[in-house]
């Protein structure tokens, strides 16, 4: 990250920055604003400045929502420990989560997995029992699922029931929410060693190609605003 990158920030965007205690907390969200905007800019024609985000709460109004790009694309966003994801789609809603898999303690297992999960981890019938691998699988895969939907964490993880772990990622069933097995599609995603991360779908055609990029090739050096129209 470079001086540069944050100058990127909005007043609203820095409001919220300087709001983190942690030097590692500011980073990772000027990088996940940076990357949001560099990427989209590209994507409009629009110099990253002039992105409109809105960070409006769904809830309250404040800005501490997940950010919505008014006209599109549609994005998501995420970070844990050394790693920043940004997922960006033109067809529909969208959610990306990326964590550490050393966060995946067998403390947070009785508010994560649903009935039927603890079942499969207890028979070993998808993942290796309680491991923290088979336990970020679970978690990475919930929560790009609730920020696709932008219900976050107003539901509780353990209302969703996922494919297991060994399996390819798949929403098998959300408690209340009969129709969204069948619209939900979706991708693991290769965030390197020590991580995990999933990426969630609602409403894309079935064939929707996925691209994986390292986020130098978008904080590489800014051009001039005159050039993000070429």
């Amino acid at each position: 990250m470079r001086p540069a990158h944050i100058e990127l920030l909005d007043p609203v965007e820095r409001e919220r920055r300087e709001r983190y205690l942690r030097d590692a907390d500011r980073n990772r969200f000027t990088l996940g604003v940076a990357i949001t905007r560099l990427a989209v800019g590209r994507a409009r024609g629009l110099a990253p400045e002039h992105v409109p985000v809105d960070r409006a709460c769904d809830d309250c109004g404040k800005p501490h929502g997940r950010p919505v790009i008014e006209g599109g694309p549609h994005v998501s966003v995420s970070h844990s420990g050394d790693r920043v994801a940004v997922a960006i789609s033109p067809y529909g809603p969208l959610g990306v989560d990326v964590e550490e898999t050393g966060r995946a303690t067998e403390s947070i297992a009785g508010h994560l997995l649903a009935p039927a999960e603890k079942a499969d981890a207890e028979t070993g019938t998808g993942a290796a029992g309680m491991s923290p691998e088979a336990l970020v699988a679970y978690w990475t895969r919930k929560e790009a699922a609730l920020k696709a939907t932008g219900d976050g964490l107003r539901v509780a993880l353990t209302h969703l029931h996922m494919s297991p772990p060994a399996d390819p990622p798949r929403l098998v069933a959300w408690e209340g929410r009969p129709d969204l097995p069948g619209r939900m599609a979706m991708r693991t995603l290769d965030p390197g060693p020590g991580y995990a991360a999933c990426l969630a779908l609602i409403d894309h055609p079935a064939d929707v190609p996925l691209a994986e990029r390292p986020a130098g090739e978008v904080l590489g050096p800014l051009r001039p605003p005159s050039d993000w129209a070429r």
